[in-house]
């Protein structure tokens, strides 16, 4: 049982006007299909990752080989916060995104490293 809008009477949950005042109800009823799959943060996560990772490649200064293998854990974790957000039905785009991202972010990373050795 639910309250009139308009008078404030109990009336019945399905009932598209009040018996008593005859007001409308407009009630949104939640459909079981507007389920979200998955939190929002982790596709978030991974896109910042990504963008993080790429912007980093803009960096002209000179990086040592602690620098390289430090920052190249980002685009590691963001490929595993991709993959699993690929899984989810939220965010789906980021986390395409994200996959891209890191993977030319890893690619450059490993060329760097190798190039130190």
């Amino acid at each position: 049982m639910v309250f009139c809008r308009c008078c404030g009477k109990e009336i019945h949950e399905t009932a598209s006007a009040c018996p008593h005042c005859g007001g409308v109800q407009h009630f949104i009823a939640a459909s079981p299909h507007q389920t979200t799959d998955g939190p929002l943060w982790v596709p978030t996560t991974s896109l910042v990752l990504g963008i993080i990772c790429i912007l980093a490649l803009f960096d002209d200064s000179k990086w040592g080989k602690d620098t390289i293998l430090g920052f190249g854990s980002f685009p590691v974790a963001g490929l595993v916060f991709g993959a699993i957000s690929l899984k989810q039905k939220t965010g789906k785009g980021m986390a395409i995104t994200d996959v891209v991202l890191s993977s030319m972010a890893l690619l450059v990373f490993i060329d760097m490293l190798s190039k130190l050795t």
